[in-house]
């Protein structure tokens, strides 16, 4: 129990520094090159490595939840892609995140209905990104 709620914990604290990144700029930061869609339409946000006081202050005071309507980032967190492995996503990294991501919190198997529809949404969110690789 404990685990998960670190886990948990450390999760939300990475997901306020995400949500602030857009794919774009977490790729640069890993020396991806992403050729940009025209339909991709992400903002230039760069967040520095040292945080300030003020964003600390709001990671330390995070209350949780969801975006309204789903980023790339957010579905990249809660997929449990790493910056490391944005360079290498493809369909089947994608496909086995997702099964991954669902067999640990499938409604079946005691997990939370609401949680395996935001994994499904992230899942069809990065499937329409210019960072998956397509075959």
């Amino acid at each position: 129990m404990t685990a998960i709620a670190l886990t948990a914990r450390s999760g939300i604290r990475a997901w306020e520094i995400y949500k602030l990144l857009s794919p774009m700029t977490i790729a640069r930061m890993n020396n991806v090159r992403i050729r940009q869609s025209p339909k991709w339409s992400g903002s230039q946000l760069f967040l520095s490595s040292k945080l300030d006081p003020k964003l600390q202050r709001k990671l330390n005071e995070y209350p949780g939840g969801f975006n309204p309507q789903m980023t790339e980032s957010e579905a990249l967190l809660i997929l449990n892609i790493s910056p490391t492995e944005i360079e290498l996503l493809d369909e089947r990294m994608l496909k086995n995140k997702h099964r991954k991501a669902m067999i640990q919190n499938h409604p079946d198997k005691g997990g939370a209905p609401y949680i395996a529809i935001k994994i499904n949404e992230a899942r069809d969110v990065l499937e329409e990104s210019c960072m998956v690789k397509k075959k």
